[in-house]
């Protein structure tokens, strides 16, 4: 059976594309602990691992520092190139990530264009982004009916027993599933 690696950060995107990629390939999943990052997201990631059934690999990476707005220089140029070379020591032909349309549009290095220039780079295994046309919204319903326990995900940048509901992750989170009509589990 062929094999994936899926960056799994413990949010929604992750999460689904962690149930797509199950569904085609043996699957690893890889988590980057970066310097602040809430403890409820690592449970998040364990969690969503267990509940697919594959390997969870845990990168400790504190270099990697959140701005207040949520932004981490030079991230996903990390993480892919960490995951590229996961790939290709495992006998890997994709990496896969949930980057979706709006991702996209805040920010350079979730473009399309980003990946395929970094897969050309790399020359290995493929990165592979199922939702990159698709909004928030749309990836969420298609969670929902991918069947992936969308509770389990945070996507909070503070942690908490609850999600702060106030945080623009938060904000955004709660108007995601408003217009995919779908109640916000946490």
């Amino acid at each position: 059976m062929n094999r994936a690696i899926v960056l799994l950060s413990g949010g929604i995107d992750s999460a689904v594309a962690l149930a797509w990629a199950r569904r085609r390939w043996k699957v690893t999943a890889l988590a980057f602990d970066v310097a602040g990052r809430p403890k409820r997201e690592i449970r998040a990631c364990a969690a969503l691992a267990k509940w697919a059934g594959v390997e969870l690999l845990r990168v400790p990476a504190p270099f990697l520092r959140p701005r207040p707005s949520g932004y981490v220089p030079a991230r996903n140029l990390v993480m892919h190139a960490v995951a590229l070379s996961i790939a290709e020591d495992r006998g890997a032909k994709a990496v896969v990530a949930g980057h979706n349309r709006s991702d996209a549009g805040f920010f350079e290095d979730a473009r399309p264009s980003f990946f395929r220039r970094l897969e050309r780079l790399n020359g290995g295994a493929r990165i592979l982004l199922p939702f990159a046309r698709l909004t928030d919204a749309q990836v969420i319903s298609r969670g929902a009916a991918l069947g992936v326990p969308l509770e389990k995900t945070w996507t909070c940048y503070r942690d908490g027993a609850r999600p702060c509901r106030r945080c623009s992750a938060c904000r955004g989170r709660i108007e995601s599933f408003r217009q995919a009509g779908i109640e916000e589990p946490t």
